[in-house]
């Protein structure tokens, strides 16, 4: 349990043993409930029996679902769970309708805030948070009077509204009330100024440059971390301020103690573009911090110039220098300065670890070269993966018919990251007579254990038809009648009930999702995840840098984890590379490719549920919605936006320091329970 239970007056030693007791009933209760999240099914007969359950959990369980499910009949089952007897309940429900974003809830929300009966913190929390996700003029006026104290409100529950309608106010976007959180900015509280000057700085809101400079100097080094990832040149145009100051206060934030300011301050003092600040971020490079490092080489790259050139340049012979910040190094060089960087590429492209060849791909990429000769060779790489981040990248940089005469060559390619990129390429430029070649590599990427070939192929078509309406006569030929099947794939059903209704017809919605599991699977996951009496822990052994304890939480994402469990037994993990890390930001592993588009070859459905990404926690990897496999990330800082968008599924407990010496490259010798 959270804080935020404990401020509904609940405690967590009084729910266990109910739970241990009540087992039997609460298995038959959750397991249907977990099938229908599962499988994205709305059943109003199950959760009309789930939300009058006299078992609290089961109610619990059951609006979670109703939210993630994403079916607008839930939203009046919900709104009568807001009267709840149970606490957890009314903060879930409130929770759900915020997933749902239906606008005809928020003025019984605001009817339910407004009654004179017990509502506990957590609800509260919750409800402001909703509100803000759902927008619209209703829900930001009322928020704007509960930061202004006009609401009417009794004062608890002004407070307890407060904090969620200040961290999560920017979502209301030209709606926010701006003014309203100008108030809190300097308010005595720590907590209450981080929350506005978070929001105020995703909004870019003017008035509040004196106050984001003002933490710059802040006690607080979360404070600080804020303000300086928010005074970037482009807030210093919005709010019309004189840059130099905003500089050299940012010059100063280079030596603050903490590594997120110093990563945050040279990132945004590189937005100024001005070289004559490389000799205040050289020392950077140097840093005892490994990501602190790479950030300052990621900076120097903007900056440009000949000291920042000299620097980078020297710094990638040292010996102390990890892979990580070479990479670095390498993406600054092409940005740079042409001749040192063309000194430089040449042992990468030849190296022979294929990170090193893809790093000197992405690096010439980022130059927009028009000379296609490192391209062409790169596609002749032994290494699959190579080839596609090689037609990636030319497809970005030369979208001509040299790119468009290769992509066609490797439509059929066995690989289906290859082939992913082929048909991406061709997604602007395909005519009518590539129709054969695409449904062909439809075919094969319908075996593909991962879907990125599928939604390629997908979109091209998709985006043929759009450009030559004939070609939807031509996909009802009789040889190209598996493409008008419907796959069992459900992203692509999602996609097409998306973005292309007349293929949508004929594939039928997405839901139910194939999940392969029986009711007594689901059964079990109740049993030993969400009635357990304690979380399982895995630890990860990071080489070179210590063990990472995770506690997972099979009580808040119970399929997620019990996915996560299954890889971990069969040792998925052990053996590869966080293949991303971005300083300050997060580390992201579980892609055995090693290129960030690799899967186990299944998705699974989203849990998204109230945990926050305040502390170090776990998520799920995305590329849209359900799109969740094996690929995992720990943010290393507060990461606000992040919540209610990715599942979280555990968090790290004990030690941070083995987490945040990660960078990227970094082995991972096992993870195991």
């Amino acid at each position: 349990m959270r804080i935020l239970h404990f401020l509904a007056g609940l405690s967590v030693l009084p729910l266990v043993t109910p739970l241990v007791a009540q087992a039997p009933t609460q298995v038959e209760g959750l397991a249907p409930l977990l099938m229908s999240e599962d499988q994205r099914v709305f059943d109003p007969t199950l959760f009309a029996r789930a939300f009058t359950d006299p078992d609290s959990v089961v109610r619990r369980y059951a609006a979670l679902s109703a939210g993630r499910i994403g079916d607008h009949r839930a939203v009046a089952p919900l709104l009568t769970l807001l009267v709840d007897r149970d606490s957890i309940v009314v903060a879930n429900a409130f929770f759900a309708l915020g997933l749902l974003h239906d606008s005809t809830a928020v003025q019984p929300m605001i009817t339910r805030i407004r009654s004179t009966d017990t509502l506990g913190g957590a609800a509260l929390n919750e409800a402001a948070t909703a509100l803000t996700r759902i927008g619209g003029g209703d829900a930001a006026a009322f928020l704007a009077a509960v930061l202004n104290g006009t609401s009417g409100l009794p004062a608890d529950r002004q407070a307890f509204l407060t904090p969620g309608a200040l961290l999560d106010g920017w979502h209301l976007g030209p709606l926010a009330p701006t003014q309203a959180m100008l108030h809190f900015a300097n308010d005595t509280s720590t907590d209450l100024r981080w929350r506005s000057l978070y929001s105020l700085g995703r909004l870019r809101a003017p008035g509040a440059s004196q106050f984001l400079l003002n933490a710059l100097r802040d006690p607080a080094p979360l404070l600080r971390e804020v303000a300086a990832k928010a005074l970037t040149r482009r807030y210093t145009d919005t709010a019309a301020l004189a840059t130099s100051p905003v500089k050299q206060q940012l010059i100063r934030a280079l030596d603050d103690q903490q590594p997120g300011v110093r990563v945050t301050a040279v990132g945004s003092l590189a937005t100024f573009d001005d070289s004559l600040t490389a000799s205040r971020m050289v020392p950077l490079l140097t840093d005892v911090d490994g990501n602190v490092r790479v950030a300052a080489a990621a900076a120097l790259g903007e900056v440009k110039g000949a000291t920042a050139v000299r620097a980078l340049d020297a710094a990638m012979d040292r010996k102390d220098a990890t892979w990580a910040l070479r990479r670095a190094i390498l993406l600054a060089l092409a940005r740079a300065d042409s001749t040192v960087f063309n000194r430089r590429v040449a042992p990468w492209l030849a190296a022979s670890d294929f990170r090193d060849r893809i790093a000197a791909i992405d690096a010439i990429a980022s130059r927009r070269p028009t000379d296609p000769v490192r391209f062409r060779s790169a596609m002749n790489d032994p290494d699959a993966r190579v080839q596609a981040a090689a037609l990636d990248a030319w497809r970005g940089v030369r979208n001509d018919t040299t790119v468009r005469a290769v992509a066609r060559a490797h439509l059929q390619s066995p690989d289906g990251g290859v082939r992913a990129a082929a048909a991406s390429a061709l997604r602007s430029s395909a005519e009518p007579k590539d129709v054969d070649a695409l449904v062909l590599s439809w075919h094969l990427a319908l075996r593909d254990p991962i879907s990125d070939a599928r939604l390629a192929v997908f979109s091209t078509l998709h985006a043929l038809v759009g450009r030559h309406p004939e070609v939807l006569g031509q996909l009802g030929d009789p040889s190209h009648r598996e493409f008008l099947q419907r796959p069992d794939d459900p992203i692509l059903r999602a996609e097409a009930a998306k973005s292309w209704p007349e293929l949508s017809q004929r594939w039928g919605d997405r839901a139910p999702i194939s999940t392969g599991k029986t009711l007594d699977d689901y059964r079990n996951i109740v049993r030993t995840l969400v009635l357990a009496d304690s979380d399982p822990h895995v630890r990860v052994d990071v080489d070179g840098r210590g063990t990472i304890d995770i506690q997972l939480l099979g009580h808040e994402a119970p399929l997620t984890v019990a996915n996560f469990l299954r890889l971990v037994d069969r040792h998925y993990f052990d053996g590869d590379r966080w293949h991303r890390v971005v300083p300050d930001f997060v580390v992201q592993d579980g892609d055995p490719t090693g290129t960030g588009s690799g899967g186990p070859g299944w998705s699974i459905r989203d849990e998204i549920n109230r945990e926050r990404y305040d502390i170090p926690m776990v998520g799920m990897a995305l590329s849209g919605p359900d799109t969740g496999g094996s690929q995992w990330f720990i943010n290393l800082s507060p990461q606000p936006h992040l919540d209610g968008q990715y599942t979280i599924f555990g968090k790290v407990s004990g030690n941070y320091g083995p987490l945040m010496r990660v960078v990227q490259g970094d082995l991972i010798r096992s993870i195991h329970r």
